[in-house]
C-alpha cells in the first residue's frame, strides 16, 4: 500500500503544491486514478515514471519508497505486476528505450524480485519477437503467454488427480486471457462446433471453441479431468449432472457420446462468466442464441479431448506462445526432479 512519507506520490505532490486534479491533468489521467495511485499499489503508475519524475521534480530514488519488495521464491504474476509488464512491452514496441529502461531499472532499484522476474520473462519473449521475420513485438502474445506461464507454475505443484477442485477454480479465475489475444484463435464451422488449441502440454490444455447458432455438445463427462469454461461472447446454455446421476444414466465420455441434447434443467451464462466441472460430473453445452455465435474459453487439467472437432490454428499463432510456455513447463519439471 502507498505510504504517507514525504517521498510518496502524495507527499511529493503536496510539496510542490499540486492538487490531485492538477496532477491528473498534467499526466492525462483521471483525478480518480491519482487518488487510487496514492492509496493503492505503485505498480499502476510505473508506466508514467518519466512524467511523474518530471512533474513532481523528483528522482527514481524518491519514488522507490512507494513499493515494498516481495520475496516470493516462485513469484505470482499479480494484476499489478502484469500491468507493469504491459507498460514495459508497450514501451519496447514503440521504441521508447528510455521508458523501458526506467521501468526495468526501477524494479531493480527497489529490489522487487517478483516484478523483476516477470519483466525478465517478458524480455525473453520480446527478443524472440524481434528475431521473427517481421520483427514486430506482439504485446498481446507476450502478456498472455506470461499469464499462462503463471498458471503452469501454480498447477505444476500437483498431479491432475491430486489437485483440489476449489484450488483449481481459484487459480484459473485469476488467469484472464485478453479478448484481443483470443480473437486470433476463434474459428467456426457450419457442420459442428470448432475447437482451436492455444496451448497443450502433458497435463494442461487451453483452447477456444466457436459455436454457431444451434450447435451443441450432448451430455458427456471428462473422467478424472478438471475443467473450467469462460464465456467470451454470446450466451451459453449449460446443464450438469453429479457423478451418481451420471453413472445411473450411463453417461459416456466425451469421445464416445451419442447425438442429442438432453431436456433437463439448465443455466444460461453470458460474457465473462465462468463454469467449472468437477471430476466425473457430466455436462452439456448449447449455443442458446438463435442468431448469434457463441465463443467459449476452456482450461482442461487432465486428459485433453480426443475427437475430430479440432481445427489447427495458423503455425505462426502457435509458435511464439508454445515455444515460450513449453520452455517454462520444461524448466518447472526439471526443477522438481
Amino acid at each position: 500500500m502507498a505510504n504517507k512519507k514525504k517521498n510518496s506520490i502524495e507527499g511529493l505532490r503536496r510539496q510542490i503544491g499540486l492538487t490531485q486534479a492538477e496532477l491528473a491533468m498534467q499526466l492525462g489521467v483521471s483525478e480518480n486514478t491519482i487518488a487510487n495511485w496514492e492509496r493503492g499499489s505503485a505498480y499502476k503508475w510505473i508506466r508514467h515514471l518519466r512524467d511523474l519524475c518530471s512533474i513532481l521534480n523528483c528522482t527514481l530514488d524518491d519514488l522507490a519508497e512507494e513499493i515494498e519488495a516481495d520475496n516470493e521464491i516462485e513469484p505470482n504474476l499479480s494484476t499489478d505486476i502484469l500491468s507493469t509488464v504491459k507498460g514495459y512491452c508497450e514501451a519496447k514496441s514503440k521504441g521508447d528505450k528510455k521508458l523501458a529502461s526506467q521501468i526495468m531499472g526501477f524494479a531493480t532499484k527497489i529490489d522487487n524480485k517478483p516484478m523483476r522476474y516477470w519483466l525478465d520473462k517478458s524480455e525473453q519473449i520480446i527478443r524472440q519477437c524481434q528475431h521473427e521475420p517481421k520483427g514486430i513485438i506482439d504485446c498481446e502474445a507476450v502478456t498472455n503467454t506470461l499469464v499462462m506461464q503463471n498458471l503452469l507454475n501454480q498447477l505444476s505443484n500437483k498431479a491432475p488427480n491430486e489437485m483440489k477442485y476449489e484450488k483449481f477454480c481459484s487459480l484459473v479465475r485469476k488467469s484472464e486471457l485478453s479478448r484481443k489475444f483470443l480473437e486470433r484463435y476463434i474459428k467456426f464451422r457450419s457442420e459442428a462446433f470448432s475447437r482451436t488449441l492455444i496451448f497443450q502440454n502433458f497435463y494442461l490444455s487451453i483452447y477456444v471453441i466457436g459455436w454457431k447458432p444451434g450447435q451443441y455438445v450432448c451430455m458427456h463427462h471428462h473422467g478424472s479431468s478438471l475443467d473450467a469454461i469462460q464465456v467470451i461472447e454470446g450466451i451459453m446454455e449449460h446443464s450438469m449432472l453429479p457423478p451418481e446421476e451420471s453413472e445411473k444414466q450411463r453417461i459416456p465420455t466425451e469421445n464416445d457420446y451419442p447425438d442429442g441434447f438432453l431436456d433437463i434443467p439448465s443455466q444460461l451464462h453470458t460474457k465473462g462468466e465462468w463454469t467449472f466441472i468437477d471430476r466425473r460430473h457430466a455436462h452439456q453445452i448449447r449455443n442458446y442464441s438463435g442468431n448469434e455465435n457463441l465463443v467459449t474459453l476452456h482450461f482442461r487439467f487432465g486428459s485433453p479431448p480426443d475427437d475430430n472437432k479440432w481445427v489447427p490454428p495458423a503455425k505462426e499463432q502457435l509458435k511464439l506462445v508454445w515455444e515460450q510456455v513449453r520452455r517454462c513447463s520444461v524448466s518447472i519439471i526439471d526443477s522438481r526432479l
